[in-house]
């Protein structure tokens, strides 16, 4: 092959490779011009995973900031409006709200979610399930609908399913809440060992710490209980601890076949944990030490007191039906500091 050949060949395939890399660079280019900036994707998934385990306020304020960016994102203010209803729950317009919102689109996930939520709690499981699982099968990463779930079959006495519904909860997001449920299931079949296991898999969770002391009550191991009960109030006082997104969490007690209470303030919380605290060592026959721990209660701001009486009463009333031994001290401990739920200590 003469020389000018030779120099032809090699322009040739300098030409084509320079063709190659500029229209790659170019396609690249075009590519990347249709694809919504990373930025933007990643605030949307951390978003969609705060809706998916009921952390709404945080959802609330991703999807805030996304649009604040990109007003024009659909989705994000599609799951702005998702992240505002849980608030209104216990409201009458939450259900007019809800109705809108499955008109618009039935196939999401969260709508399906609080239309079950909406009927659980207005006592109505037979129209609560189907919602609950139609959530399930659109999304079955839904934490949260499988918590409901659970809880659900847990208050109709389906314990079985209502493990395993824990289970899927966990496996979507291993939070406390859905621990300490699967521990307070446990908790009511009597299985202690298992319960008190699930609860200690929560770390600086002062609810699971109490659940567990409530077991050693009915053992009648009252010095493990007090254990467990300090180290709740040891938690409750810390102010790092108390700050972390599952203790910020409302606490939540089925009392009676459809009716629950709530402990929602930090003062609460730390108020149940001290009268917690003291029937154990009442129970101890260590009065002094009782008193001492109720004066606590004293400089905390309690506005719902008679909830948190009420709350203890049906603790202790569980306590005297499971081990008689204690009916005569417990009498005694309600007689001093729960004769008058509505003022709290005497």
């Amino acid at each position: 092959m003469s020389f000018l050949a030779k120099l032809w060949n090699y322009i040739k395939t300098l030409s084509l490779v320079a063709a190659l890399i500029t229209g790659g660079w170019v396609a690249y280019i075009y590519d990347s011009s249709k694809k919504p900036p990373v930025v933007a994707k990643q605030l949307i998934v951390e978003g969609d995973n705060a809706l998916n385990i009921g952390r709404y306020a945080d959802a609330k304020r991703i999807f805030e900031e996304e649009l604040k960016a990109n007003p024009q994102n659909k989705q994000a203010a599609w799951y702005l409006q998702i992240a505002d209803i849980p608030q209104t729950l216990s409201q009458p317009e939450f259900k007019e709200a809800i109705d809108i919102l499955y008109q618009q689109n039935p196939n999401d996930s969260h709508v399906n979610l609080f239309l079950g939520e909406y009927y659980a709690a207005n006592d109505q499981p037979d129209k609560a399930v189907p919602y609950f699982e139609q959530a399930i099968t659109q999304n079955p990463k839904l934490a949260e609908a499988h918590y409901d779930l659970a809880r659900l079959y847990d208050q109709l006495g389906n314990y079985e399913d209502a493990k395993v519904e824990s289970l899927k909860a966990i496996d979507s997001s291993p939070t406390p809440k859905y621990r300490n449920n699967l521990g307070n299931i446990y908790f009511k079949q009597l299985h202690y060992e298992e319960a008190i296991k699930e609860y200690g898999k929560n770390k600086e969770y002062p609810l699971s710490a109490l659940e567990s002391a409530k077991i050693y009550w009915r053992l009648e191991y009252l010095s493990q209980a007090i254990s467990y009960q300090n180290q709740a109030i040891n938690w409750l006082n810390d102010k790092t601890i108390m700050t972390k997104p599952e203790n910020e969490d409302t606490w939540d007690f089925e009392v009676a076949l459809a009716k629950r209470l709530k402990l929602v303030t930090l003062e609460e919380k730390k108020s149940y944990a001290y009268y917690c605290l003291s029937v154990s060592l009442f129970l101890q026959s260590d009065n002094e030490g009782a008193e001492k721990v109720l004066q606590k209660l004293r400089d905390l701001n309690i506005d719902r007191q008679a909830t948190i009486d009420e709350l203890l009463a049906t603790d202790l009333d569980a306590l005297v039906k499971a081990n008689a031994d204690f009916a005569e001290t417990v009498a005694a401990y309600k007689a001093l500091y729960l004769k008058n739920s509505s003022t709290g200590i005497p």
